[in-house]
């Protein structure tokens, strides 16, 4: 097992041991959003698929209009009229925004362009020139073109693509599975009450949402005490209904951190403990039937900071999907930060058009209520001081 180790190293070893997971479903596209594409998606039509008008107003053949000023009108068409007629010598027809053109119209002019003369009949006021005001078959793209690729995440403008062009259902990535454990005796769900000497649990809501923001629910989300056999058996029974484990709390280096017993069994590869950052050193990961478990701290910023660091990784790793992984950009930061430590530390940051602001409040890894509204992490480097003005890292959150 490997322990003490930077951050590139950790994001190694996960690339390394964990396996992209290839599980496809079908299912309708309303149901679409967040999901990655399993398959390329071809238009099955030309979009438009067919000419229309563009805007309301009358429809011309054009070289009527060379002789010609004042037309009677031969027909209204209105959208969603399958309009199979052609436009008679020297008529036209009045047409709606989105309705089918006639097949021998080329020329589409707006209503303010004209007047009534009598109810059936118009003058054109101003001209406007050939195949104005149409929107042609064809003219977004052609049916058989590369509308969207496989392994895309879909967004709401994806899916309003493929409505648009009549497909019903795709194939697609299946959902992670995924388990929350949250252990420790002192931890009391948040719908049970609580005793003097407890604490609310604030890890399963805080994971269990925030993976949920990403578009993952929760397979199984348990609480257990400080129960070795307990957990560890429990371990064994759901990584056969999961792709990854999840679990905060008993690993640090305390009387009740447990999970160095319960991961020390044969069959448990573990990989690493502790990396160096902070909060949340003590993360360790393991392996058990080639699935990843992840184990963070019990104290709520410390377990976010990592699940927020090493979690994502796991996640997109397993997803196949870039996006899910943590992303690292730079600021110029608004205020000093005199406090060292011999690791980096996390702090928590709000970042907006270049500048990082570190909010008031308590920072300790236990407290994260000052964490509410911050968008990224601050990477300090260890054992330095980043003064006002200086050049940060900071992890998009």
């Amino acid at each position: 097992m490997f322990k003490n180790i930077d951050i590139d190293v950790a994001f190694g070893l996960l690339n390394e041991k964990i396996k992209k997971i290839d599980n496809y479903e079908e299912i309708d596209i309303v149901d679409g959003l967040g999901r990655i594409l399993a398959e390329d998606i071809y238009s099955p039509i030309n979009q438009p698929n067919f000419s229309k008008s563009a805007m309301d107003g009358f429809a011309f053949v054009e070289k009527d209009l060379e002789i010609n000023g004042i037309f009677k009108v031969q027909d209204v068409i209105y959208a969603g009229d399958n309009y199979i007629k052609e436009i008679e010598k020297n008529k036209c027809c009045k047409i709606m925004t989105g309705a089918k053109i006639p097949n021998n119209c080329d020329i589409v002019i707006k209503k303010e362009q004209c007047r009534y003369i009598d109810e059936n009949t118009i003058e054109i006021m101003e001209y406007t020139p050939k195949m104005k005001n149409i929107c042609y078959e064809g003219e977004e793209y052609t049916k058989g073109i590369l509308l969207l690729e496989k392994g895309e995440k879909l967004d709401y403008v994806a899916l309003g693509i493929l409505s648009s062009v009549g497909i019903k259902k795709i194939k697609v990535r299946k959902r992670l599975k995924i388990a929350l454990l949250v252990t420790g005796d002192e931890v009391v769900p948040y719908n049970e009450k609580v005793i003097e000497g407890k604490i609310f649990d604030a890890n399963g809501v805080l994971l269990s949402q925030r993976l949920k923001s990403f578009g993952y629910d929760l397979e199984i989300m348990e609480y257990y005490g400080d129960e070795i056999e307990k957990i560890r058996n429990r371990m064994f029974e759901i990584i056969k209904k999961v792709d990854l484990i999840i679990t905060t709390g008993g690993v640090s280096v305390g009387d009740k951190d447990i999970f160095h017993q319960v991961l020390e069994n044969k069959d448990i590869e573990r990989v690493f403990w502790r990396v160096n950052f902070k909060p949340g050193t003590p993360v360790m990961f393991s392996i058990l039937e080639d699935k990843p478990i992840l184990s963070l701290s019990g104290n709520p910023f410390a377990s976010l900071v990592s699940f927020e660091i090493l979690g994502r990784e796991i996640l997109g790793i397993l997803d196949g999907d870039d996006s899910i992984k943590p992303r690292k950009i730079s600021g110029i930061i608004e205020k000093e930060y005199d406090k060292t430590s011999d690791k980096i530390r996390f702090v928590r940051g709000k970042y907006q058009g270049g500048k990082v602001i570190v909010p008031e409040g308590l920072g300790t890894s236990s407290a994260f209520r000052s964490f509410q509204k911050c968008n990224c992490l601050i990477e300090i480097p260890k054992n330095m001081k980043v003064t006002k003005g200086s050049n940060v890292e900071v992890w998009l959150i």
